[in-house]
């Protein structure tokens, strides 16, 4: 979603065109001045190494190798217990071609719970750099920390964000909520102040499968992302602009005449992420799983934008449309998932990462005879809030505590208690929270664009005021949360990058919030965790 809702002028439309004589990767294609940064040097990995999906016995381990003649390679792998790469205790070889663009993926099995691992590639006489990996925690375990981040638009900034969680060495993962990449074309989105340092790659909007192949690639140059892959296991979920802006199960709003058939898009996008990312591929080809960190959290993984998703309500009757029981932001059978997993889960903490904004935004509050509450915000769970309700309604029922739903999508910073009806004073107390079910922490963006500066400050404000659930709100700067859980409570520590028009690895603390066990409600908290 593109919260500064501009409409682009200069969409390049044709996508395909005068690809057919590129390589799959498209590595070797010219450019059009201004010519963004690629790797063209073969025999070597151009795009460094990144590790994912940790579980107690294994982890996902990626690389890239570009091979000097198109043909069939072998790569092989090891991990070991220190850094150097003597003490092996896991390896064997990867057969990467061209049909995979010449990625390397391995769910290296047969690791330890709960421990810190390197690991390195080699391929035709080259070696890889080491990344350093961790495999998730087994039994009883007292905390687990995370780092939370979405939304990294290459052209609007450094990825500073990046740098600084790849200096830090307190971290059991770095969940990414989505929009890892973008699909625009170049000066699409918005005012590029750093246009010809930060090109993209291709220049024109990506369609076709060597087009996502491609802008996956550019990302992957960048040293601060590679430094963050190398240093950090991810755990991450797809959001609209890994495939196309405001995209659901249908279509997308940045779908359009002569962009040829949503359904080929969809598939080439997926196909690409799931060569470029560090993600264990699910055999129904989605992206819903669970990821443990022993009895402490269930880590629920959802995609509340790509397989299930309606199209989001439009027109004259939109409010009364997204009410509507038949409407689905998951997809039936992902809510019955959700649903079993969070009812039989044994861990103190569900923790649900997600893409879209969950707490309520009405403009309007309506009595339910009128049709309830309004919204603007219909491309988040305002627009389906059936499926919301049933899920407050499962967690009221079921009695079920301790759930913590994270956000990207927005490009800001938010708080919030999660009630079925946080604007009624019967069901909800803003000044103590009684009739939370929940809490949701919003991540801001790593560069992509919030509001404008001079609504920003007001804005918050605004959306505050009119929502009693609403703790926090923080609408332009660029961070990450800091996410920690123990046996007690969960934190969230909201840090802020100073700048991202020029390189930093520099971060301050600008707020936090925490829920304690049991409670399902905020607590403001003055001081971040150590």
């Amino acid at each position: 979603m593109d919260i500064s809702r501009r409409k682009f002028l200069s969409r390049t439309g044709a996508g395909v065109a005068g690809m057919g004589a590129l390589s799959q990767s498209g590595l070797s294609m010219a450019m059009s001045s201004p010519t963004p940064i690629e790797a063209n040097d073969p025999g070597h990995f151009n795009y460094g190494v990144a590790s994912g999906d940790p579980r107690a016995d294994r982890v996902i381990l990626w690389t890239h190798f570009l091979p000097e003649v198109n043909m069939p390679l072998t790569v092989s792998w090891k991990v070991a217990l220190d850094e150097n790469m003597t003490q092996v205790v896991r390896s064997g070889d990867f057969r990467t071609d061209a049909s995979r663009d010449f990625t390397v993926k391995v769910d290296a099995d047969g690791l330890q719970p709960g421990t810190t691992y390197f690991y390195q590639f080699s391929a035709l006489g080259k070696d890889s750099e080491i990344g350093r990996t961790r495999t998730a925690p087994e039994g009883d375990i007292d905390s687990a920390r995370f780092a939370v981040v979405s939304c990294s638009s290459y052209p609007h900034g450094y990825f500073n964000v990046y740098r600084a969680l790849a200096n830090r060495d307190d971290l059991d993962a770095v969940i990414h909520l989505g929009d890892y990449i973008y699909e625009y074309g170049q000066d699409e989105y918005g005012e590029l102040l750093l246009r010809e340092k930060r090109a993209l790659a291709p220049a024109h909007e990506i369609v076709s499968l060597s087009d996502y192949r491609r802008r996956h690639a550019m990302y992957k140059l960048d040293e601060d992302l590679k430094a963050a892959h190398q240093r950090h296991p991810f755990i991450t979920v797809w959001d609209d602009h890994e495939f196309a802006n405001d995209s659901n199960a249908y279509g997308a709003e940045n779908h359009n005449d002569g962009e040829g058939d949503w359904n080929e898009r969809k598939a080439a996008a997926k196909q690409a992420y799931f060569e470029w990312m560090p993600i264990r591929e699910n055999s129904n080809g989605g992206i819903s799983r669970n990821l443990r960190y022993g009895d402490l959290l269930d880590l629920l993984m959802l995609d509340t934008r790509i397989e299930g998703r309606d199209e989001a309500p439009e027109g004259s009757d939109k409010q009364r449309e997204a009410k509507d029981e038949n409407r689905t932001l998951l997809g039936f059978e992902q809510e019955a998932w959700l649903h079993q997993q969070l009812q039989s889960s044994s861990a103190r903490w569900k923790i649900v990462g997600q893409q879209v904004m969950m707490a309520q935004r009405y403009f309007i509050n309506l009595p339910d005879h009128f049709g309830g509450g309004a919204s603007l915000w219909l491309d988040s769970w305002d627009g389906y809030s059936a499926t919301r309700d049933r899920l407050l309604a499962l967690l009221r029922n079921e009695q079920i505590d301790n759930v913590v739903i994270l956000t990207g999508d927005v490009h800001s910073s938010f708080a919030a208690d999660l009630s079925d009806n946080p604007y009624d004073r019967n069901n909800y107390n803003r000044h103590n929270g009684d009739g939370s079910l929940a809490v949701e922490f919003v991540c801001p963006s790593v560069t992509s664009p919030g509001f404008p500066p001079v609504i920003a400050e007001a804005g918050a404000q605004t959306i505050m005021d009119a929502s009693p659930h609403i703790k926090f709100a923080e609408l332009r700067q660029h961070g990450f949360i800091l996410l920690s859980a123990s046996r007690e409570q969960v934190q969230a520590d909201w840090y802020y990058v100073p700048q991202i028009l020029k390189r930093s690895a520099s971060s301050y603390h600008a707020r936090s919030y925490r829920t304690m066990n049991g409670d399902n409600r905020l607590q403001r908290v003055a001081e971040p965790l150590a």
